[in-house]
């Protein structure tokens, strides 16, 4: 994961100390219908560490699997909430890799081991200004963290979310997000897809449509909140670059108002 922009802080972050290593329990594993997707549920606690975390942060995961040429390990955001107490939430897509193949056929009570947690992508310190996140596909299991952590905290924060996908089967988590923004006042999600198909006027799809664009973002978002807001990009290379651009050339965001993550598609 690369990250290209920071966010200033009125105080510096409280993020855990140095990833502590662990093996965590695996409770469960769910292939998401229609999609190339799969959830892994791990238990928190091993026999003498409790994994700790910022939403938004990330753990590396050891399979072993020396004979894929990308190595053993992969990085994963932590998709669940630190308010889930007991809990430990990854999702990927899966691929025709060693890696990603030995992950997919886990069996529930398999010991995983994980170091954890890291990254600086996570929510700011001041709650005084809006933040606007724009996903991409996988990338949206950040925010599942973070807007899941604002709604059980309650926490004073205006979240946009501009959630893009190439279809419906593949809008993750929306049942989800949909609870959270009836119970969150502000907290507001925009779903948009991608594929033609779904465009058609046989489509039962009511939501957006397209890649967003400066045309998405000024429908919902007013001057001043353009202006005043931090905005967090998580998706796949292509996308996190276009909407790098889209921001900084066309909507003339300063860096410093920008955070970045990559999801490189291993």
């Amino acid at each position: 994961m690369k990250k290209a922009g920071t966010v200033k802080k009125k105080k510096p972050l409280e993020l855990p100390s140095r990833p502590i290593k662990m093996q965590l329990t695996l409770l469960d594993k769910v292939k998401h219908e229609g999609t190339d997707i799969m959830s892994f549920k791990f238990f928190r606690k091993d026999d003498t560490n409790y994994l700790n975390y910022i939403a938004g942060q990330y753990a590396i995961v050891d399979l072993g699997t020396k004979e894929d040429t990308k190595g053993p390990t992969r990085a994963f955001t932590i998709a669940s909430s630190p308010t889930e107490k007991d809990v430990i939430l990854i999702s990927t897509r899966i691929r025709d890799t060693p890696f990603k193949q030995r992950l997919s056929k886990l069996k529930k009570g398999t010991l995983v081991r994980i170091t954890g947690p890291d990254g600086d992508f996570i929510l700011p310190d001041d709650y005084s200004n809006r933040v606007v996140f724009l996903s991409g596909g996988i990338g949206v299991t950040p925010f599942r963290s973070m807007i899941g952590f604002a709604t059980d905290k309650q926490l004073p924060l205006k979240i946009t979310m501009f959630d893009s996908n190439r279809n419906q089967a593949n809008i993750l988590y929306k049942d989800e997000f949909d609870s959270w923004a009836k119970l969150n006042k502000n907290l507001e999600i925009i779903y948009t897809i991608t594929e033609e198909g779904e465009k058609s006027p046989s489509s039962d799809w009511k939501g957006e449509t397209g890649f967003i664009d400066k045309a998405m973002l000024v429908t919902y978002l007013t001057k001043y909140e353009l202006n005043h807001s931090t905005f967090y990009i998580c998706g796949p290379p292509a996308m996190l670059n276009a909407m790098y651009k889209l921001l900084a050339m066309e909507i003339k965001v300063p860096d410093e108002k920008i955070k970045t993550e990559e999801f490189s598609g291993y």
